[in-house]
């Protein structure tokens, strides 16, 4: 189905709390708490019009020693708790595909991440409960969005199972990564290839993140990217790619070639599912006294198999400029552009269930903002 045509407006409120201590041993205790409350009016448009306001808590303790820039090893340990409360925007008005809101999701209270790293002369081992949105496919400039387009990308998790191991729920995984010079690193993940722990997508299953199941059944998640900084430019080129074990069902055709809409024969089964992306990011009139002097930009893609996918691919691409207003200089302004767009698998399927219903064509999303940084 089309995206309603609807414009939102979300305001977005966050705290956060940190408390550190280091000694002359290198050793470092870091605690915290963030707090987010986000609520967002339907002013035009949408399914129905009406007002949402949910938030999240997310307590987190680490520790780190020693450091291994020194010709040396660090270990660092972390584990959080994150708590979610109340219902966003995107199932009850706007009914879209790429969720109004990056901190939507199953109203619980859960163990969050957990895990031990292991870094030494360059190379870094991360074992435990990881989200790979934290480290993969991310860019630095669309953590000021607000749409959840602009972070974990919907060519990733509207193709994946339960969108991988991402936001709200951690997966079980190893990480790999190794940074051979100041401008190239590599990184890899192998991850459980179902975080909720339900092949029908039930949040509930694993509501409070303590049930730690790997096995055949559950499959893996692989994800893997290099990247290359250009210190002088300001710049840096992610490529990457991902690939998950499991089974995936096609969204057109039986086995037959036939399509199963009018057959009523279960889709052909693929065996397995993957696909590629890259990003840009560079910042224009970067100044080496004031690196947050320019504007940056960013732009990011990625495709997957339209026979076995929602999605076959999206883009997204923002600028934003720091201290853009005199005396304002911590505060953010930004314009963003996503776009995904279906598989045509998906709107050949759905002309012949609903053919007098425009198929799924894409989905466009335009976020504005200004962040104001209240305080230190």
């Amino acid at each position: 189905m089309p995206s309603p045509r609807c414009r939102f407006f979300t305001w977005l409120v966050t705290a956060g709390l940190v408390v550190g201590c280091a000694g002359p041993v290198r050793a470092e205790m870091r605690t915290g708490l963030d707090l987010t409350v986000d609520g967002s009016v339907g002013l035009l448009g949408g399914a129905r019009g009406g007002e949402s306001l949910h938030g999240t808590a997310l307590a987190h303790a680490g520790w780190r020693t020693g450091d291994p820039d020194a010709a040396g090893v660090s270990i660092e340990t972390h584990v959080s708790a994150l708590a979610l409360t109340g219902r966003g925007p995107t199932g009850r008005y706007l009914g879209d595909f790429l969720a109004v809101s990056n901190a939507e999701g199953h109203a619980s209270t859960r163990l969050y991440g957990w895990w031990m790293e292991v870094a030494r002369g360059g190379w870094s081992l991360r074992l435990g409960a990881q989200l790979a949105d934290e480290e993969f496919a991310t860019t630095e400039g669309g953590a000021e969005f607000i749409n959840s387009a602009f972070g974990w990308p919907a060519f990733i998790s509207a193709n994946t199972v339960n969108t991988g191991p991402a936001f709200f729920v951690p997966a079980l995984g190893l990480r790999v990564g190794h940074a051979w010079s100041e401008r190239g690193a590599w990184r890899i993940g192998v991850y459980d290839g179902d975080t909720f722990d339900s092949a029908t997508g039930d949040p509930r299953v694993n509501r409070h993140g303590t049930q730690f199941h790997l096995g055949g059944d559950q499959s893996c998640f692989t994800i893997g990217e290099v990247a290359w900084a250009f210190p002088a430019d300001g710049a840096e080129i992610k490529v990457g790619a991902w690939y998950h074990s499991a089974t995936f069902g096609d969204m057109r055709d039986d086995a037959t070639g036939r399509p199963h809409a009018l057959s009523g024969a279960e889709p052909q089964l693929h065996s397995s599912n993957y696909g590629l992306y890259a990003a840009l990011e560079i910042c224009l009139g970067r100044q080496a006294a004031n690196p947050d002097a320019g504007a940056r930009l960013f732009v990011r893609a990625g495709i997957s198999p339209s026979d076995r996918n929602t999605i076959a691919w999206s883009v997204d691409a923002g600028v934003s400029k720091r201290g853009l207003l005199p005396g304002r200089p911590a505060d953010v302004a930004y314009l963003g552009l996503a776009q995904a767009v279906f598989s045509p698998h998906v709107a050949d399927h759905e002309r012949l269930l609903f053919p007098t219903v425009a198929p799924s064509d894409h989905e466009r999303v335009i976020e504005a903002g200004y962040a104001v940084a209240l305080s230190d």
